[in-house]
């Protein structure tokens, strides 16, 4: 299996050689917005949401701000296409707090409900869409938030999913996952009436995780046990998952090259699955321009090319980046 042949133990000297061969050629082709400290961001359309300071806004393609929502505070955003064109969008805040916002095919705000209040901080929302109506997870965390130390007490992450007919009333269902490890950066896709639940699952915040996918036949009442996609060989901070060419291609951005320094040694990678998830290629390094010091939020093909949503020294500048790069070369 490619990418499981050798797995680097260090460090700075094998980052510089993935980022030297990564220069030649690599123009701006996007936008960079300098330390623009944002918490969250996603395609939506042929536009771009993320919270900065806990507010929404919407970009375009170009970096400018065609949107602001006043009175939003939001630091973990999900999109959700409606078939008429518009959207919704799960977003989940620092007052325990998960919202529903309603917008237009323009981004115009049409409503902003409160879904869920907790007692405990809830992240990573995740809103899908299904033929009985709509799913809504988030993850509750209780005792310790991202503990950062091998030997320290970790605290509880609960993936918790309910069910609505109408975007307002919430009926809890079950608990998918609960593990006293970091359970993050969730999405679910739902192919022929399957619901794939994808996350990563970490030992230690910014320390080895594991990329792992579980299923759900009966609309998310009863799960799989728990598949692994990428092992806890580095920090594997999940993009995106979908279906792809008769299987499934996962985005990543991981410190895989130079284990240890976590988003500021990562780069974007691809590994590429059959419909049953045996792996084909793993650890797959992107050809898109300017990939170091990534933490990828977001991958999108449009028109041919591969657009690439994320952050760069995101524990330092946080820079945002916009690149592109012809489908046909990934």
């Amino acid at each position: 299996m490619k990418g499981h042949l050798f797995i680097p133990l260090v460090g700075l000297g094998v980052c510089a050689l993935a980022y030297a061969a990564d220069v030649t050629g690599a123009g701006e082709n996007g936008f960079t917005l300098e330390q623009y400290h944002n918490a969250d961001a996603k395609f939506i359309g042929e536009g771009i949401i993320t919270s900065v300071d806990e507010k929404i806004r919407i970009l375009d393609l170009e970096g400018r701000t065609v949107q602001n929502y006043d009175g939003t505070s939001a630091s973990w955003l999900y999109v959700q296409e409606e078939a008429s064109g518009g959207w919704n969008v799960a977003y989940s805040n620092h007052a325990n707090e998960t919202h529903i916002l309603s917008l237009s095919p323009e981004y115009e705000l049409l409503t902003d409900r409160t879904a869920l209040t907790t007692d405990t901080l809830a992240i990573d929302p995740i809103l899908v869409k299904t033929e009985e109506g709509w799913l809504l997870t988030h993850t509750t965390i209780e005792g310790t938030i991202n503990n950062p130390d091998p030997e320290g007490e970790n605290g509880v992450y609960t993936v918790k999913l309910y069910r609505s007919s109408d975007l307002e009333q919430w009926e809890f269902v079950t608990d998918v996952i609960q593990r006293d490890r970091n359970l993050e950066d969730g999405d679910i896709r739902y192919v022929d009436g399957t619901l794939y639940y994808f996350f990563e699952m970490e030992n230690y915040d910014k320390g080895p995780s594991a990329v792992c996918v579980m299923t759900s036949e009966d609309g998310g009442e009863t799960w799989s046990g728990i598949r692994e996609l990428l092992p806890a060989a580095a920090d594997n901070e999940m993009a995106v998952c979908d279906p792809a060419d008769g299987g499934w291609r996962l985005y990543v951005s991981s410190d895989y090259a130079c284990v240890g320094e976590s988003y500021q040694g990562a780069s974007a990678y691809y590994a590429d699955y059959t419909t049953e998830f045996q792996p084909v290629l793993t650890y797959e390094r992107s050809g898109m321009p300017d990939n170091e010091s990534v933490r990828l939020y977001d991958v999108k093909e449009m028109d041919g090319q591969l657009y690439f949503l994320f952050a760069r020294n995101f524990l330092t500048d946080c820079d945002l980046l916009l690149r592109t790069m012809d489908a046909a070369g990934e």
